[in-house]
């Protein structure tokens, strides 16, 4: 029995110490095909990495959990840089941001520093487009801030309270005593595996992009990222249940889109939200799933530059009644009248 254990043992410490080369190897070669090309902005003693294109009226964009600025790289925001200022962040912990400390990582903080750097950038009443989680950093962005945001857009967005679960990868992750040796050895190969099977998911029914895919999964499949997500995700079921409550209240009108096919946060769930907003119009893509922006980018791209449109109208003092703007195979795009929230 001892020499089979001494077996074992060697066996396995000899994958761990393989997985932690292939790793080291992964990480190199995601840093190097996607590296940091962007700007930095300091902002509360973290540094937060952007990737900023085109000009005109400010987008700001926000990924959503695991992801990073390249995420919107590959997908809309070469397509909104026609006739838009884009600036993607890179969220505190994600891509090339500075991260939080564990205790004060939260929608709120995360929404803060966004609006501090919006301010350093000179983006004047941007509007903010958040995907999944992200779209509830964007949500507490309007909520904090009203009269420095022109709208709101959420790509199947998160953002109602619900129960956080996590994957057994992400949970392991969040085990302090095997965290740091987990996250640099058999987490990342293994969650390639795994990452590839999510995403596949997250565009369903339509078919992955490949380049969405790989930008995606090299930027997420990085130690310190992995660790990071399960933290923010646990703590923001807790934060939504106190956002929510004001929901009926946020003056901003927010463009809701989600796929009729999102099994991730799904269409019951986008219409709950929206009728519970003041100001907001609901876009349904019939045959559409979570990832949008990577295989609907056309429809998103018309969804934000309609948001815009009406934004800049509403500036002016024009009535948004009536308002439409043109989506392809999408529905329900009428500008509602005024919501209260019970």
């Amino acid at each position: 029995m001892v020499p089979w254990i001494g077996a074992a043992v060697a066996i396995f410490a000899i994958a761990l110490a393989g997985s932690a080369l292939l790793t080291q190897r992964l990480v190199r070669k995601a840093e190097a095909d996607y590296p940091p090309v962007g700007a930095g902005v300091d902002v509360e003693g973290m540094r937060l990495h952007y990737l900023d294109r085109g000009q005109g009226r400010p987008v700001i964009l926000i990924h959503g959990l695991r992801g990073s600025a390249y995420d919107f790289e590959v997908s809309i925001s070469k397509g909104l840089a026609r006739d838009h200022r884009v600036i993607a962040f890179d969220r505190p912990g994600n891509g090339y941001s500075d991260r939080l400390p564990d205790d004060r990582q939260s929608l709120v903080v995360e929404a803060r520093q966004l609006h501090a750097a919006a301010l350093k950038l000179g983006l004047e009443r941007p509007l903010i487009v958040g995907y999944s989680l992200g779209a509830a950093v964007a949500i507490a962005y309007a909520d904090a801030y009203p009269e420095d945001v022109a709208g709101v857009v959420t790509i199947a967005g998160h953002v109602m309270p619900c129960p956080a679960h996590v994957g057994p990868l992400a949970f392991f992750a969040r085990r302090p005593l095997i965290a740091g040796v987990a996250s640099k050895t058999l987490l990342i190969p293994v969650g390639r595996i795994v990452g590839r099977r999510l995403l596949k998911r997250a565009c369903s029914p339509q078919p992955m992009p490949s380049s969405y895919a790989e930008a995606a999964l090299a930027m997420a499949l990085r130690p310190r990222t992995f660790r990071y997500a399960p933290v923010e995700l646990c703590r923001s079921a807790d934060e939504l249940r106190v956002l929510a409550r004001r929901y009926g209240r946020l003056p901003v009108h927010v463009t809701v889109l989600v796929g009729r096919g999102d099994a991730l946060a799904s269409v019951n769930e986008a219409r709950y939200f929206h009728e519970r907003l003041a100001r907001s119009t609901l876009v349904v893509v019939p045959d559409g799933g979570h990832a949008l922006h990577a295989t609907h980018p056309d429809v998103v791209e018309a969804a934000v530059r309609g948001a815009s449109d009406q934004a800049a109208d509403s500036h002016r003092g024009d009535d948004c009644r009536g308002f439409r703007f043109r989506v392809t195979a999408s529905e329900d795009l009428t500008c509602s009248g005024a919501r209260f929230s019970p």
